[in-house]
């Protein structure tokens, strides 16, 4: 009796074992019948710096900030020079001449010059992120083609990933094709002229929007 009930529990026992293994196969191939995704890596920041268009920014952004950085030191001389100019002859003006002269260069001493300074630095900022922005735009359709060809699922920036495997690296084959089709880039210019444009109109909104 002993000796049966041994048997039939490692009978018990082996249609278990049975099944499990047939499960665990089931389930293998129920998982490799499942396509695994296919993911590509970019660096941006690359394309940007390394990149034909990306090279030819630097060289533009140093001669379009010396332009602006003689702008404003033109500007600061000839407010400099007013200055003096009152000092020698506030004495000969009237009160209400020399009272309104004062208020008026004390204003684009304190206010005037630093904002345009500050406007003029973000507007310089912004023209080389726009056409470093282009440069990523330009790389768009070519990075669409490349997913498609390789069938791939998930395109990531080298950025947000730790370590990936050299073969899922696309940023030199994009770069390639970058280089052909998009060469160079424009960096648009920044002036005193269309600051003080700008400044003007935003000046003329801000009055309109009080009286209505």
């Amino acid at each position: 009796m002993k000796k049966q009930l041994i048997a039939i529990t490692g009978a018990m026992a082996l249609t278990i074992a049975a099944f499990a293994g047939g499960a665990f196969v089931n389930n293998a191939e129920a998982q490799s019948a499942q396509k695994a995704p296919v993911i590509l890596i970019v660096d941006r920041a690359m394309l940007i710096s390394q990149s034909k268009a990306g090279k030819t920014i630097p060289d533009q952004a140093q001669s379009l900030k010396a332009n602006v950085e003689k702008e404003l030191e033109a500007e600061a001389g000839k407010l400099k020079k007013e200055i003096e100019s009152f000092q020698k002859n506030a004495s000969l003006m009237s009160d209400e001449v020399r009272q309104k002269t004062e208020q008026d260069l004390a204003v684009r001493s304190q206010y005037g010059l630093p904002q345009r300074v500050q406007i003029m630095e973000q507007a310089f900022s912004a023209a080389v992120q726009q056409a470093q922005t282009k440069i990523l735009v330009e790389s768009q359709p070519i990075l669409k083609d490349i997913v498609d060809k390789r069938g791939a699922t998930i395109l990531l920036d080298r950025s947000a990933v730790m370590y990936a495997a050299p073969e899922t690296d696309i940023t030199q084959e994009v770069m390639a094709a970058l280089d052909k089709k998009f060469p160079k880039v424009e960096v648009e210019k920044v002036s005193l002229a269309e600051i003080e444009k700008q400044i003007k109109e935003a000046q003329a909104k801000a009055q309109n929007s009080k009286k209505n």
